[in-house]
């Protein structure tokens, strides 16, 4: 082999470094699109199996973990506001995402561009589906409670709440009092989820979801909260907090993909604010 001439170096390590500072979204092949959910649970599940397992992939949710399951990884796939690739000299290639509720970046480390441009490609085709199954299923619970909650209103005396609830009603209040804002949410989700007819936790829930960032989750129980109360001396209060969440969620996935014109996320607008009360 003969020595490589000066210029031919020099054009060489000029053409790599411009491969490392190539805008990341040089890397993705944009018209990698999967042909339905199939595919893109396929890309998914091709792309992970040499450093991940998959263990659950459902309209909402990917659960992954590391092949010896000391490490476990979830994405909640409606929350996805971007996704891009990125190069780490360290690790190669990688899928980087934002959950519009946190206020960092996520990735998956997959070395080599090829299965990093096939896992974005289906993670965006399945946090677009995600999203819009989230709108149909908020929208068919909003439909469903209208009738519940007008009932509710006509009814005297109003109903009891049952036992079970009110379990969870007890310990989401000891669990907000102490600051156990998790905790809390969770019980009072599974508190509504029994006795959605209870404003206050309706209120709560809502509220908590929004100092969470989860805006979808804190419009849809402020919306049936004022569909139980409707004439509350704080109902405009609660339309206002709906308009800043609605806002806030939108300006989430527009600044989020501001930089990446062809990312199908830009596509769905959703919409999706707050005081936590005691139950009377």
């Amino acid at each position: 082999m003969g020595c490589q001439q000066p210029g031919v170096r020099m054009i060489r390590n000029a053409a790599l470094l411009l491969l490392l500072l190539l805008p990341i979204a040089a890397f993705a092949k944009k018209d990698r699109v999967p042909v339905d959910r199939a595919e893109a649970e396929k890309w998914i599940s091709d792309a992970t199996h040499r450093q991940y397992r998959v263990d659950r992939l459902d309209d909402q949710y990917l659960l992954y973990s590391s092949w010896d399951g000391s490490v476990h990884y979830g994405i909640a796939l409606a929350r996805i506001s971007s996704i891009h690739l990125d190069f780490n000299r360290q690790v190669g290639f990688e899928v980087v995402w934002r959950d519009y509720t946190r206020d960092s970046n996520e990735s998956a480390s997959l070395y080599t561009k090829g299965r990093s441009e096939s896992f974005a490609a289906a993670l965006e085709y399945l946090a677009a589906a995600a999203r819009e199954h989230l709108q149909e299923e908020d929208d068919a619970a909003m439909q469903q409670f209208i009738p519940q909650a007008k009932a509710w209103r006509e009814a005297n005396p109003k109903p009891q709440m049952a036992e079970n609830a009110r379990e969870h009603q007890v310990l989401a209040e000891y669990a907000f009092k102490n600051r156990e804002t998790e905790k809390a949410i969770k019980e009072y989700k599974a508190a509504v989820a029994i006795f959605p007819t209870w404003p206050e936790g309706q209120f709560n829930l809502a509220t908590l979801a929004g100092e969470q960032k989860d805006y979808d989750t804190a419009i849809l129980h402020m919306k049936q909260y004022l569909e139980l109360v409707p004439d509350s001396s704080d109902a405009q209060n609660a339309k206002d907090s709906i308009i800043v969440w609605k806002d806030r969620l939108n300006s989430a996935f527009q600044a989020d993909n501001s930089q990446e014109e062809s990312n199908s996320l830009k596509k769905v607008s959703y919409e999706r604010h707050g005081l936590v009360r005691r139950s009377k």
